[in-house]
């Protein structure tokens, strides 16, 4: 049976002991450079080189962080470090840039590459994409489902990594912002201020309803296996050592537990208490299993609850005393918690009546001093078990056995022999002499060869080759012993060094720019893209993530009618113009009809990817009917790039003589959802739109596939922060998007590499989430939403034709009083994300931009359009 690598977190020496200990095949951690996780304790380059070596030392995998993005003066620096990583060993570095990646293939060949789940890799063909770059291994989004993972395992047979227990994110990974656009902290760079974790109010509804539940995916190991997992990952390089220690404990037990006897798997009570005692918000399965809607969500807790153990009876303010009925027994030095608030306390006293006590026992009423009154009825939690965790502390307990063989001859050298079963070393000493007295038995010698101390070997068989009547001071015994060790160690570790060259990064081809850019506008609605062609765009983008609440956008196809299938009154639904060819119907909803065709219907896209049907009133369930083919079209394809729209706006921006690029969203789990799109046959046809922008790396993958030459624009979810990523993407495309995290210096730096894009207005995502926040909330439908956070910022909450959900920023971005410094810098064309606007606002903003491009100066000023930022472009990110 295909058994999965363990693979443990590490924030610090004592988590790896307790992650080695405890069971882990690999684990991994980050250097004080170049990590997402830089508020870990993380380790310095001698610390990282004793991690390393003490890792395979006890056959334990070592990978190595360095999974954010690179700016393009740090690209020495980070050649130095990988060279060092290389020549030290790492198994892999588990890499986000793909500048880095390009680098680490073409000049570090020897040092494998995983791909860091930031990269947001959730299709086939983006797996595909880094597997043509020379990955070894993708950590896959956290938004996949088990089905998912099974079909790309099958599809491209590369190693495939995902996150079974620890913190989620709301967001997916890599396509975060919001951390960085509100208090400059980025969490593409490692320094993630958790703004998930904070309060927010959207209408009257107040919580923390960013915060998702923690995974634990503990009962369903199985299908995990079943699935073909390669790689099971621990999240926590942030949690202390005994939290590594007791969950990679449990998860080792339940692995083995399976594989040994798969009919007997079950997790014990005590391994399901473990696990939620020692962290938890409320554990969820995450989107392995499909989308789990508002179960994802912990509202209430953003912090570890552990386990619920009583009630509050009373307080006593006089006193400042709390009366817990316990449901659990308590201890001094534990710590808890009561009802939802952020702080908790340890256990310093507590008493039984006026008895003081140690423990108390399930059933007892005690008294805890508290300084903070809180309310009778409220739940207490016990959020650290002291007793449990004097079990989890770490020690050096596991040894390798080694077995000896001793041989001494008078007047030869004595030799020792060591082996570990894989290694094998000899080593050899003074001459032995005859004994005058007493002679060494082989019991003195055995007992000086079996201290081994605290290395990390233990004595197995000693076998003896050595003459009667012989003497060997133990100095030398020792000696030998301590000599042998040390070169078995050495021997061990030696396999894994490799001789490395340091990483050069070559100077590039630099452009001389001479013409001004040209101007874009992202639009989101066809008035909104006849507006941007009327105020002097040259170039609109259509498509993209459309909102489905709040502004006008695209319309969803009409669909014509409902068709019955041969098999008897089953509801089918196909667009006009197109004839069934495979469906399935809402469960238990059918039409009434027995005829083969109904009244017209339209489709209307709401949460999550199925859509419901409106028959007279009558609605199929959410989430029953599924996506269906009709003349060779899936219904999700329809949804991106039918319809007369698109057709129309192509017409007008010709007759304009603008271009028309269709922008396809940035997440695409399955690519035949619109892989007809790019047919040659559309795309060289009259109404083909004149390229496309391209937000995720498998819709680039596929376009590369197909026989199109339509131009590619990659988008700004790619991350884009080097030199390096900017001249392996301009292979693929005539222009790529840099990121909105770069300032106005760092621009001018990556121009002349090659034609590039920057956004200069608009309201763009900070954060685009599978899960469906606005139909959680507001279950009925509440039109407009926003998050007001507890410094009295509004973010805009908008959701698209699958339900995803996108926060904008507080605040739209405008650099149009800084156009002049824009042209400078040598960007090759600036966008206006114009996909919240309405006809008029995009109108006068393109005109706007369109004057001070073309008379390089403004007439209007920022404060003209409302509150704005200017983003990073002078402030910049850690």
């Amino acid at each position: 049976m295909h058994t999965p690598e363990l693979l443990s977190p590490v924030g610090s020496k004592e988590s790896l002991i307790a992650a080695v200990e405890n069971g882990a095949d690999a684990v991994y951690f980050g250097g004080t450079l170049f990590s997402a996780r830089q508020y870990a304790s993380n380790f310095n380059r001698e610390e990282l080189e004793w991690a390393i070596d003490y890792a395979h030392a006890r056959g334990v995998k070592a990978y190595v962080t360095v999974n954010t993005l690179i700016k393009d003066p740090e690209l020495d620096e980070v050649c130095d470090y990988l060279h060092f990583l290389c020549s030290a060993g790492a198994d892999a570095v588990i890499v986000q840039d793909i500048g880095i990646l390009k680098l680490l293939r073409e000049q570090l060949p020897q040092l494998p590459v995983h791909a860091s789940t930031q990269m947001t890799i959730h299709n086939a063909e983006g797996v595909k994409f880094l597997q043509e770059m020379g990955v070894k291994r993708v950590v896959l989004a956290r938004e996949m489902s088990l089905k998912e993972i099974k079909q790309i395992k099958s599809e491209t047979g590369m190693e495939i990594e995902t996150f079974i227990h620890g913190a989620l994110c709301f967001s997916y990974s890599g396509q975060c912002l919001l951390s960085s656009m509100i208090g400059g902290r980025s969490g593409n760079r490692g320094y993630c201020a958790q703004p998930c974790r904070k309060k927010y109010r959207a209408g009257e509804i107040e919580g923390y309803l960013l915060s998702p539940k923690d995974l634990n995916m503990s009962q369903h190991i199985p299908d995990l296996i079943e699935a073909g997992i390669d790689s099971f990952k621990i999240e926590g390089r942030m949690k202390r050592p005994e939290y590594v220690a007791g969950i990679v404990r449990v998860y080792r037990n339940l692995i083995d537990r399976h594989v040994e006897v798969p009919s007997r798997f079950m997790v014990t009570d005590d391994e399901k208490h473990t696990l939620r005692q020692l962290f938890n918000r409320g554990f969820t399965t995450g989107y392995f299993f499909g989308n789990p809607g508002s179960e994802l969500m912990s509202r209430k807790y953003p912090h570890n609850r552990g386990t619920r153990i009583g009630m509050v009876v009373d307080y006593e303010p006089r006193n400042r005393m709390v009366s817990i009925n316990l449901k659990a027994p308590l201890r001094t030095g534990d710590g808890i918690g009561i009802g939802v608030r952020d702080t908790g306390l340890t256990v310093k006293g507590m008493f039984i009546g006026k008895k003081i006590v140690n423990t108390a026992d399930q059933g007892s009423t005690v008294n805890v001093p508290l300084e903070d009154e809180v309310e009778t009825g409220e739940p207490v939690f016990k959020t650290y078990d002291s007793l449990l965790m004097a079990t989890l502390e770490v020690k050096n307990i596991i040894k390798i056995p080694v077995n000896m063989s001793f041989i001494a001859h008078v007047g030869e050298p004595v030799k020792l022999r060591i082996s570990d079963t894989e290694n094998e070393i000899n080593t050899q000493g003074s001459c032995a002499s005859r004994a005058e007295s007493k002679p060494i038995s082989k019991s003195a010698i055995t007992e000086q060869l079996k201290k081994l101390g605290n290395t990390i070997f233990e004595a197995g068989e000693i076998a003896f080759e050595i003459d009667d009547n012989i003497f060997i001071p133990v100095s030398e015994i020792n000696s030998l012993r301590r000599e042998g060790i040390d070169m078995l160690l050495q021997l061990r570790l030696q396999k894994w060094k490799r001789p490395c060259s340091k990483p050069i990064i070559h100077s590039g081809i630099k452009h001389v720019k001479s013409t001004r850019p040209i101007l874009a506008v992202n639009s989101g609605s066809i008035e909104s893209f006849k507006a941007a062609v009327d105020g002097g765009a040259d170039m609109v983008y259509i498509g993209c993530d459309v909102f489905m609440n709040g502004k006008p956008q695209m319309k969803a196809p009409r669909v014509a009618s409902l068709q019955s299938h041969a098999s008897g009154g089953r509801v089918h639904v196909c667009p006009a113009g197109h004839t069934w060819a495979r469906s399935r119907e809402p469960a238990g909803f059918r039409s009434g009809a027995s005829t083969s065709t109904v009244a017209p219907v339209d489709v209307a896209h709401t949460y999550g990817s199925p859509p419901y049907v409106d028959i007279a009133g009558r609605y199929a369930p959410a989430g029953a009917y599924v996506s269906m083919h009709c003349g060779g079209h899936d219904a999700d394809e329809r949804r991106f790039v039918e319809g007369d729209d698109y057709r129309h706006a192509i017409e007008y921006g010709r007759k304009k003589g603008v271009k028309v690029f269709f922008s396809i969203p940035r997440i695409v789990k399955n690519i035949n959802e619109i892989s007809n799109f790019f047919s040659p046959q559309r795309t060289q046809s009259d109404l083909s739109p004149d390229g496309f922008v391209v937000a995720n790396s498998g819709v680039l993958y596929h376009l590369r596939r197909t026989e199109t030459a339509a131009p590619v624009v990659i988008d700004y979810p790619f991350n884009i922060f080097n030199r390096l990523t900017v001249e392996y993407l301009l292979n693929y495309s005539q222009r790529v998007t840099l990121s909105p995290e770069l300032t106005l210096k760092e621009i001018s730096n990556l121009t002349s590499y090659g034609s590039t894009e920057c956004i200069v207005q608009g309201n763009f995502p900070l954060m685009v989430s599978e899960h469906g926040l606005v139909r959680g909330l507001f279950p009925k439908g509440p039109g407009e939403v926003c998050l007001k956070d507890e410094k009295g910022f509004v973010f805009p909450v908008k959701t698209d034709r699958n339900g995803r959900t996108y926060i904008l920023n507080s605040r739209e971005l405008c650099m149009l009083e800084y156009v002049p410094d824009l042209i400078k810098t040598g960007v090759d064309c600036l966008r206006i994300e114009a996909g919240t606007y309405d006809r008029l606002k995009t109108k006068k903003i393109t005109r706007a931009y369109r004057d001070a491009i073309d008379n390089c100066g403004v007439k209007m000023k920022c404060s003209d359009f409302g509150d704005h930022t200017t983003g990073h472009y002078f402030r910049g990110v850690l």
